[in-house]
């Protein structure tokens, strides 16, 4: 078994500031760090095989304090730009309530943040037709990038040990994804993604499973 612990990255300044933030990065604010190394603490008991972030300096600044908290400063953090967050092209550091009215005019509908999660692939695809920077992805870009990198660690993982940890630090609209990949019943369900928070990705040797907010 194969266990992937996906961790959202800590606060940011442009978190804490209400801004939007894909590709844009701002460093971890003082509660950002603390909640890192509240929780490497938590996962002081978990035996990490190997760490893996996206090249965004605020997920590597969070796993590396997660790591420093869990007494295993000596593993490596290993950048994989498969793991970054959506671009949001023109709209990146944009207010977060203008980004979300842009949104719903460009559907053409109102909708709770339960209907946007579930209209995943609309809203992806309606950031990549209204930028104007041509940086934004299409859905099945950023699909096809998170799927490629999860499969391929897992299955090399499995093949060559019977029981492995995986930490990752990546950003809330990409752990969105995941659940669209390999749990899309639950995207209904699953609300905001918040910062510091684990969902739990199992790979068997077959099949994925992948669960929520784990309270460790």
């Amino acid at each position: 078994m194969v266990t992937f612990y996906i961790v959202r990255h800590g606060q940011t300044l442009l978190n804490y500031l209400n801004r939007a933030q894909g590709w844009a990065d701002s460093p971890l604010t003082d509660m950002g760090k603390q909640t890192a190394l509240d929780l490497g603490s938590k996962l002081k008991k978990i035996d990490f095989y190997n760490t893996y972030t996206s090249d965004m300096s605020r997920a590597v600044q969070t796993a590396e304090l997660i790591l420093s908290a869990n007494e295993r400063n000596a593993l490596p953090i290993l950048e994989d730009t498969r793991l970054r967050e959506w671009c949001l092209g023109n709209m990146e550091a944009e207010d977060n309530a203008i980004f979300t009215n842009n949104i719903a005019d460009w559907l053409g509908s109102t909708f709770s943040l339960e209907e946007l999660n579930e209209r995943l692939p609309d809203v992806a695809t309606a950031i990549y037709k209204h930028d104007t920077t041509g940086m934004a992805e299409p859905f099945f870009n950023i699909t096809s990038r998170l799927e490629s990198f999860f499969t391929e660690i897992a299955q090399i993982k499995y093949t060559k040990m019977d029981s492995c940890n995986v930490l990752i630090v990546t950003h809330a609209f990409s752990i969105k994804t995941l659940f669209y990949l390999f749990a899309p019943e639950q995207l209904s369900k699953l609300g905001k993604i918040k910062n510091a928070t684990i969902s739990k990705l199992k790979f068997n040797g077959n099949s994925f499973s992948l669960e929520v907010d784990v309270q460790l």
